[in-house]
């Protein structure tokens, strides 16, 4: 990384972080009339989606309307956010529902309301010479997060269908984060890699080919439409206790979404906290959000969902799911037309 580019990139932080916690003390300067019972307090990364989303959100007036206002408590990293939850230093954060209903079944009540359909894609060197899934046997493959990250369960169940292929003995699957990854790719010391969204959006910028679509992977495995991966998360009791200022978040949020889907405008002012190195990037981005928050999409089908988990318990195993073999239908939160 050059030092100009490195600068640049510490400029965009130091934005994105001041802007955060400007969000946080001017959204309570603001709104002193809406009472503190009214008052929703979000673990956030610091660079993540749900940050957008918020903005756009508050900029728009939407809390105001629906009389609530946001706590934005910023993150560094997903796990420091779920002992966040665990320890009740804030109220919400977002996370998947394989998370949340394993904690169900440690008996951790918490639940889940859906907010992204969008999961990533499985992206290619132009000189890999790999053009179909059967041409990962005996390539490296760069996987993000986990053994037992759902896309990457996904991708496995996948090979197996369609190409006879056990990617974890066929292939040379090695585990990082995200960022690593990608400057790996980019750089030729990988041919292929498995990444989250944010990440393929940039490599799809940067020119790489994105072999498949973690959605199109879905529906090869019989899942016939995008579905709910990421979401709210909070504690039971705590929705109990709030059942009317949840409710008036999330239809907080669905408006949040409807204008992020239609409004070229609302994404300008997004771009000091996006993080972006270029205009190609800032588009991929924008355009794979908008994808994964399409209202119809969001609405929670439990059969399809319980299928889904019964995929992937029978390729994660006890370390993927838990004590929970099959799916809790109450992980999932019912509301604003979205009932399981």
């Amino acid at each position: 990384m050059t030092v100009r580019r490195f600068a640049a990139h510490a400029r965009a932080g130091l934005v994105a972080v001041a802007l955060l916690l400007s969000l946080s003390f001017s959204v309570r300067a603001a709104d002193a009339e809406i009472s503190p019972g009214n008052t929703i307090r979000i673990g956030v990364l610091q660079f993540g989606a749900v940050a957008w989303t918020l903005d756009t959100l508050t900029e728009r007036g939407f809390d105001k309307a629906e009389e609530f206002r946001i706590e934005i408590v910023p993150m560094a990293a997903s796990n420091a956010a779920q002992i966040a939850l665990q320890g009740g230093a804030v109220d919400m954060i977002t996370s998947d529902w394989l998370w949340v209903n394993r904690n169900r079944g440690d008996g951790r009540k918490l639940q889940f309301a859906p907010n992204s359909t969008a999961l990533g894609g499985l992206y290619v060197a132009k000189e890999s010479g790999i053009k179909t899934v059967a041409d990962l046997k005996g390539r490296d493959i760069g996987v993000a997060g986990t053994p037992v990250d759902k896309s990457w369960l996904f991708l496995q169940a996948w090979a197996k269908k369609t190409a006879k292929l056990d990617l974890k003995k066929d292939a040379k699957p090695s585990f990082a984060a995200p960022p690593a990854l990608n400057e790996l790719i980019l750089r030729n010391k990988l041919p292929a890699v498995l990444n989250f969204w944010p990440y393929g959006a940039r490599l799809k910028a940067a020119g790489l080919t994105e072999l498949v679509d973690m959605k199109d992977v879905l529906a090869g495995l019989g899942v016939p439409k995008p579905v709910p991966m990421v979401g709210w998360v909070f504690s039971e009791e705590w929705a109990t206790k709030n059942r009317s200022l949840l409710d008036r978040f999330l239809k907080a949020v669905e408006r949040t979404n409807a204008v992020m889907r239609a409004d070229d405008a609302s994404w300008v002012r997004l771009k000091p906290i996006m993080k972006v190195d270029s205009d190609a990037d800032f588009v991929a981005l924008r355009d794979a959000h908008r994808d994964g928050i399409d209202l119809q999409e969001l609405k929670v089908d439990l059969p399809v969902m319980q299928n889904l988990y019964a995929l992937l318990a029978a390729e994660g195993g006890e370390e993927l799911v838990g004590k929970r073999p099959t799916l809790d239908p109450t992980t999932f939160y019912s509301a604003l037309g979205s009932t399981p």
